[in-house]
């Protein structure tokens, strides 16, 4: 299960509708609790440096190794769980250039459907791992909103 609060959701849903019609993407920092639980501690946008942001995102690579390294400086518990993008066509779920762009099956991708430049849905998804001549699939995962403190 994924966890997230209520000023996240708002970040994400800010995020998608500013970069609409184009994909928006950033980085999901978090801590992963010993029940699968995942919980988002921090949201960090990254850019979107894709040949074609309208239908697909490529993480800007100077903000993914500058979190990495921050993250390694500070001896964090916290640790890169995955990343999230916005499809700005609404259909709610990886596609199959998601799919291809999987290096670590370990993150997780969240995804924001945007429709008419607003957001529709916000789903959890793991890659599934690969078995023999098989292609890349997801699972998706549960998200929880917490309550505010």
């Amino acid at each position: 299960m994924l966890s997230l609060l209520p000023a996240q959701v708002a970040q994400l849903h800010a995020l998608a509708e500013a970069a609409f019609p184009r994909e928006a993407c950033a980085l999901l920092i978090g801590r992963e609790h010993g029940d699968g639980l995942i919980e988002i501690v921090e949201i960090v946008p990254a850019e979107n440096v894709a040949a074609s942001p309208d239908c697909e995102f490529e993480l800007d690579p100077s903000t993914h190794v500058a979190v990495l390294r921050r993250l390694r400086e500070a001896n964090a518990v916290e640790r890169l769980v995955g990343h999230w993008h916005s499809h700005p066509n609404g259909r709610p779920e990886p596609s199959a250039k998601d799919a291809e762009m999987v290096h670590d099956p370990g993150l997780i991708w969240v995804i924001s459907a945007v429709e008419a430049g607003r957001v529709a849905s916000l789903r959890a998804f793991k890659p599934r791992p690969l078995s023999d001549g098989a292609q890349r699939g997801f699972e998706e995962m549960p998200v929880e909103i917490l309550p505010q403190n």
